[in-house]
């Protein structure tokens, strides 16, 4: 399970962690950690970026709910800090949706690119 003070950096829903364990497992890397990266955009809001690494780097934060491990830089944390990741399916548009408290605007991720509008 995410402790307390990790679920302080990033949750995820039942949904979106039960899709990524599914594309995690289609591409044959069930064991990989799920790359969590955010970076601020000129208009003030925040561009999320995903991927996927075999080991934690030095500098990162690791995270686990038993379904996924999960990596967040340093510099990502201050960005990314309270923010719920889901997967919502619609009738036009499936993807992750980032719900972050420290930026206005909404957020999503999907085919393969993640922002934020501020």
């Amino acid at each position: 399970m995410i402790n307390e003070q990790d679920a302080a950096i990033v949750s995820f829903t039942p949904a979106a962690l039960d899709k990524l364990v599914e594309v995690m497992a289609e591409q044959e890397a069930s064991d990989s950690y799920l790359r969590i990266s955010a970076s601020a955009t000129p208009q003030g809001g925040v561009e999320y970026a995903f991927g996927l690494e075999d080991e934690p780097g030095t500098d990162d934060t690791s995270l686990e709910d038993g379904m996924v491990k999960a990596l967040v830089d340093e510099q990502s944390i201050p960005l990314i800090a309270g923010s719920s990741i889901d997967y919502v399916e619609g009738f036009q548009r499936s993807g992750f949706v980032i719900s972050n408290p420290n930026f206005a605007g909404g957020c999503a991720c999907g085919g393969g690119g993640c922002g934020c509008g501020g």
